[in-house]
């Protein structure tokens, strides 16, 4: 998707002509929609970082209660009852480290997005200084003639 998105200073150009009041929907428009997906991939980051600490301290929890006794009993005196759940503890592993590297990149991504959606604004603000400093040029080479 942001490869499509070049940035607002290329989507305004291809305007090309149409009115100021056109534009600024447009950089406005541009920047909602960043807005909207950085909101989205922070829920999306938050939501798995919370289901990657569920399933890291699961996993912890079982591994420590093989060490000690809880109620009477281990985890492997639990595990031993149900033969067909040996499975879980390396897997659990190896789940919790598959979450973590995919919390870990949707964080990325957020961090990219925010940045991008903060270079969108800078060029939004500059874009509005730029047509304002347009305007007192015009009305100062009027004003002269």
């Amino acid at each position: 998707m942001m490869a499509a998105d070049k940035n607002i200073r290329d989507e305004l150009l291809r305007q090309n002509g149409a009115g100021v009041q056109k534009m600024q929907e447009l950089r406005d428009k541009i920047l909602a929609r960043d807005e909207a997906r950085v909101r989205w991939m922070k829920w999306i980051a938050g939501i798995c970082w919370v289901v990657f600490l569920i399933t890291f301290l699961l996993a912890a929890l079982v591994g420590i209660g093989q060490r000690f006794e809880i109620a009477g009993f281990t985890t492997s005196d639990v595990a031993a009852l149900f033969p067909e759940y040996d499975w879980f503890v390396p897997l659990a592993i190896i789940i919790a480290q598959g979450l973590f590297i995919i919390a870990t990149a949707v964080t990325f991504s957020v961090l990219v997005l925010s940045r991008t959606l903060t270079m969108h604004q800078i060029q939004a603000r500059l874009s509005g200084i730029e047509e304002q400093l347009r305007k007192i040029a015009e009305k100062e080479r009027t004003g002269q003639e």
